[in-house]
């Protein structure tokens, strides 16, 4: 196999991601040009990991992912045609980098500025048969993100493809990390419910297929038993039955995180809603990245004179 790395610069944004880092570096450091790491104050061994591996990253304070990802997109001074994006917690598999080596071997053809990835979900230590066509990989200056408290989705102006390799997304280490971390998505999209801070997703059945979710989502909250159809929908059409006992409780516990959603949104609209988005366990900016030239030419506003 060809040496040769792939015109593709990865971003990651990152917080607290000590235990996901290393793996995540392992599985791109040696196939693609270039890696950015935006980091939202972490409070662990992330920083540190960075720098030991010698990786581009700068600190920027959260706002909402999709604001996070964006201004990436944006000011990130990337020097390939092409940026992948990964959550910290997903990892390259080897027939995706098979699949992207094929893509740039024969060319990428004209007028095609998106490829979606076949995103497998990893749940209690195991790869699952969940799986989902995720848009990760765009031409540079052809992406913008949806504006929105949670679930924001890249836009790419061209036609999109679709590859066949595999990204694996190795969600949290324990469950107590997932429980954490559900608390608080639910609460973000509670909050995108009941006082949306914008939307690409107007329902509509004969619309996108963003429009198509969303208007089946809005109907599913109208149907009596939709408990059972979730359950339905994660074990049958997502192939959990497949997964044994971690299936089931993977698809039972989906369920779980759409009543919490259920809640919130039923507690924000008699009570009113929170001051402000939550944000996860974060510090303050580490004095090796405020002395980088990184951070002095993207962030010079946090650069204390």
């Amino acid at each position: 196999m060809s040496s040769e790395k792939l015109p593709i610069t990865v971003m990651i944004p990152t917080l607290n991601a000590e235990g996901h880092l290393v793996e995540l570096l392992d599985s791109i450091e040696s196939y693609v040009a270039d890696i950015f790491i935006v980091d939202s104050f972490s409070i662990d061994k992330t920083v540190d990991i960075a720098l030991e591996r010698k990786v581009k990253i700068v600190q920027r304070h959260y706002v909402t992912s999709s604001n996070q990802f964006q201004w990436m997109v944006d000011k990130l001074p990337v020097q390939t045609d092409w940026i992948f994006f990964m959550a910290q917690d997903e990892r390259f598999n080897p027939s995706l980098v098979k699949n992207l080596r094929e893509l740039f071997a024969s060319g990428v053809p004209s007028g095609v500025n998106g490829y979606t990835v076949r995103w497998r979900l990893w749940f209690m230590g195991q790869p699952l048969h969940a799986m989902s066509d995720n848009l990760r990989l765009f031409r540079k200056g052809s992406c913008r993100i949806s504006q929105v408290a949670c679930n924001e989705h890249f836009m790419v102006i061209g036609s999109v493809e679709h590859l066949t390799g595999i990204l694996d997304h190795k969600d949290t280490l324990t469950l107590h990390e997932w429980y954490e971390k559900q608390n608080l998505w639910t609460t973000r999209e509670a909050i995108q419910q009941v006082k949306p801070i914008g939307s690409d997703e107007c329902p509509l059945l004969w619309g996108t297929s963003l429009q198509r979710k969303a208007y089946l989502r809005r109907i599913l909250k109208m149907l009596p038993g939709r408990n059972s159809i979730r359950f339905l929908y994660y074990w049958l059409m997502f192939g959990a039955w497949r997964d044994g006992r971690v299936g089931i409780v993977w698809a039972s516990l989906r369920v779980w995180v759409a009543n919490v959603i259920d809640l919130k949104v039923m507690e924000m609209k008699r009570y009113g809603m929170p001051k402000k988005i939550p944000e996860g366990r974060h510090g303050d900016f580490d004095p090796r990245i405020l002395e980088s030239d990184l951070q002095r030419q993207l962030l010079p506003e946090t650069i204390k004179t």
